[in-house]
């Protein structure tokens, strides 16, 4: 990884996902751009009267000094150098705008933040995450506000024993050797699936022909309750990382982060989620 690029919308939901990209940069010796979007007729719908390339310089100026001083406060950038590269966009979609500088400098991954339980709400917890991680051709780690990750020791990779899910870990080992993290890849089967263990074997001996990183374990579980289970699997191993891919019409993702109030009050800590759209991954 070259090029990482997170996106903020100046709040304290993006904090986290803002000082997880340049432990990553930092890590990988990868560059960091930061972007904001904005939708300029909601930013300036109360002045009207002034002409529309007014408005638009306007709002980029104040918008590169926002994100500047978003980018000073909370990196503490002394070193000139360690400067992030800054854009600012325009466009009504915020998932687009940043799609669209994602495949402009060759981005290798994107952040987000998200709050409590939730994908992050209005512009990034919602709408804007979910079109990331359902279009984008790039991972997307999506940082809870309160995330505290600095060092990935550990990061779990839930899997169906799919041949996507082995290009998936090959990328995740590019950055787990830097942390120096342990990939823990984890199965839950329902009691009716009787053949999981089966399949654990045969995507063992294919993972040791695809990927050369060593330092991976597997866990085999059983249960009717697949998202507790993986819940209780993420606090059991103290994991830095969820990562899974985004399966187009069967995926575990609005499950993991949409359950009701009481399931949210009951999770003691959220972990970053790592995700790879299956169709993007297989077809790179």
């Amino acid at each position: 990884m070259k090029t990482i690029l997170c996106a903020t919308d100046y709040s304290d939901n993006s904090i986290s996902a803002l000082k997880l990209a340049d432990v990553f940069c930092d890590k990988l010796n990868a560059d960091l751009h930061v972007i904001h979007v904005f939708d300029i007729s909601a930013t300036f719908i109360s002045t009207v009267s002034l002409a529309y390339a007014r408005l638009e310089e306007a709002a980029f100026n104040s918008h590169r000094e926002k994100l500047d001083a978003f980018c000073w406060k909370h990196l503490n950038l002394k070193d000139e150098k360690k400067r992030p590269f800054i854009h600012v966009v325009e466009n009504s979609i915020e998932s687009d705008g940043i799609l669209e500088k994602a495949e402009k400098i060759k981005a290798d991954l994107i952040l987000v933040g998200m709050t409590g339980s939730n994908i992050v709400k209005d512009l990034f917890m919602g709408s804007t995450a979910t079109a990331l991680i359902e279009k984008s051709p790039v991972p997307v780690l999506s940082v809870p506000h309160n995330s505290g990750v600095t060092e990935l020791s550990t990061i779990v990779y839930a899997t169906a024993f799919e041949e996507a899910d082995i290009l998936a870990i090959e990328k995740i080992s590019e950055f787990a050797s830097a942390f120096n993290s342990e990939i823990k890849l984890i199965h839950v089967s329902t009691k009716k699936e009787y053949s999981g263990e089966d399949q654990m074997h045969w995507f063992k001996e294919m993972l040791k022909e695809k990927v050369t990183y060593k330092n991976i374990s597997f866990e085999f579980r059983l249960s009717d309750d697949i998202l507790n289970t993986l819940k209780a699997y993420l606090k059991e191993v103290d994991a830095g990382i969820l990562a899974m891919l985004e399966r187009e019409g069967n995926t575990l993702i609005p499950n993991l982060w949409h359950f009701d109030l009481v399931k949210r009050m009951k999770l003691e800590r959220l972990v970053p989620l790592l995700s790879f759209h299956k169709k993007s991954i297989v077809s790179s």
